[in-house]
């Protein structure tokens, strides 16, 4: 009896324990799903040490423009096209695309749009990242900053400023309206490299580029008005991009604007285009059902009359139900069509008659005759009358 006691209670121990565990192991599932899509802190260094030390405004363009891969070879191969148009000429013609903002406002910097056109791999690993790791990924971008300000290798010169609040460090032109791209080591700038499993990557390297440099350079200088930069920039308490509503529809056409209705960034799927995101989780919170919109004018639509419905009753038979097809009104058909012959062609059809009647049947003689041979002679409507 006692053997049989401590087998009950130990089957009910044994199912309690499954019903408890068994509800945990989707959510662990999911859990440890999640995690494998997240990218590390050392895959996040490994990705942005090469443009780490951008200026803000710059650096903030390309985060934004790499969850747009695709927009970003059209534009490159549209540059290359128009490689003559500068300036005014050449913002005059971006307005007429279908682009992101980012992408657009790339394009006044050829080099770094074609280093995110040719390391494509590259940039798409790094717009994932900036979608589902926003926070993480500006906070590695101050941590790498950090790095190269104790080596002494990030510091003002003429070309940048460096302003250092409390934890935060700031990039900005020396002068708005001239603007220089750095171009370094990212293996030396940062002192050692500390992720020896991932190495830092390379995004490109000028003509001429002296690879024993170990300091920051810079590209020849590039003019641009005030607001065609400085529409974008980071908002590093928040850990977030602050987005210029003025600024950024310059670059677009007063008929065709409709991005940025918002202080902050907010990533827009239809520049996505058709590139599928990299983790379910992302897709689900940008692949929404697009709204449909109704016209503006609507066209009166014409439906079929109401076929009434007989009442059910159980005892009546099938057959004996109302017939739907009889209650559909009929179509009207179209008057009859009225042949138009000539009056020698009605006495030429008359005169076959008759001898065909004749032939067939005896037919008396004298007045008799006359009226079973001609019965419409007193019809004034037949048109051959008056010829006979």
């Amino acid at each position: 009896m006692r053997t049989m006691q401590i087998g009950i209670r130990g089957a009910a121990l044994i199912t309690i324990a499954i019903l408890v565990i068994s509800p945990m192991n989707p959510a662990r599932g999911a859990m440890e799903t999640e995690q494998a899509d997240r990218f590390s802190e050392e895959e996040l260094a490994q990705m942005l040490a090469p443009i780490a030390l951008y200026p803000d405004s710059l650096l903030s363009q390309i985060l934004m423009a790499s969850t747009y891969p695709l927009e970003i070879v059209a534009a490159e191969r549209w540059l290359r096209e128009n490689i003559e148009l500068k300036g005014d000429a050449l913002r005059t013609a971006l307005q007429e695309e279908d682009w992101d903002t980012s992408i657009k406002s790339l394009c006044q910097f050829p080099d770094v749009l074609f280093a995110l056109s040719d390391k494509l791999d590259q940039t798409q690993k790094l717009g994932d990242a900036f979608l589902g790791q926003e926070d993480e990924v500006i906070a590695v971008v101050q941590k790498l900053r950090h790095k190269a300000y104790e080596q002494e290798n990030l510091k003002t010169t003429q070309e940048q400023k460096v302003v250092v609040e409390r934890e935060v460090i700031r990039i900005e032109p020396a002068a708005p309206e001239v603007i220089y791209v750095p171009v370094y080591d990212p293996y030396y700038v940062y002192g050692p490299w500390w992720y020896p499993s991932y190495p830092p990557y390379y995004w490109y390297r000028p003509a001429g580029y002296d690879y024993r440099v170990r300091y920051i350079s810079f590209r020849p200088p590039i003019f641009l008005d005030f607001g065609w930069f400085l529409w974008a920039w980071f908002d590093w308490p928040s850990r977030r991009i602050s987005i210029s509503i003025d600024g950024a529809r310059r670059f677009h056409s007063p008929l065709v604007w409709r991005t940025y209705s918002h202080p902050y960034w907010r990533h827009d799927p239809h520049h996505r285009r058709t590139l599928a995101y990299r983790d379910r989780r992302t897709s689900e919170r940008f692949r929404q059902k697009p709204y449909r919109v109704a016209p503006r004018d609507l066209e009166p639509q014409a439906f079929p009359p109401r076929i009434p419905v007989a009442p059910y009753h159980p005892k009546v038979q099938h057959s004996q139900q109302f017939n739907l097809q009889q209650a559909r009104p009929a179509a009207p058909s179209p008057p009859p069509v009225q042949q138009q012959i000539s009056p020698q062609e009605a006495r030429r059809q008359r005169v076959l008659l008759l001898q065909s009647d004749s032939a067939d049947r005896s037919v008396p003689s004298g007045p008799d005759r006359q009226r079973r041979l001609l019965p419409w002679s007193n019809n004034r409507s037949f048109p051959g009358r008056q010829d006979w």
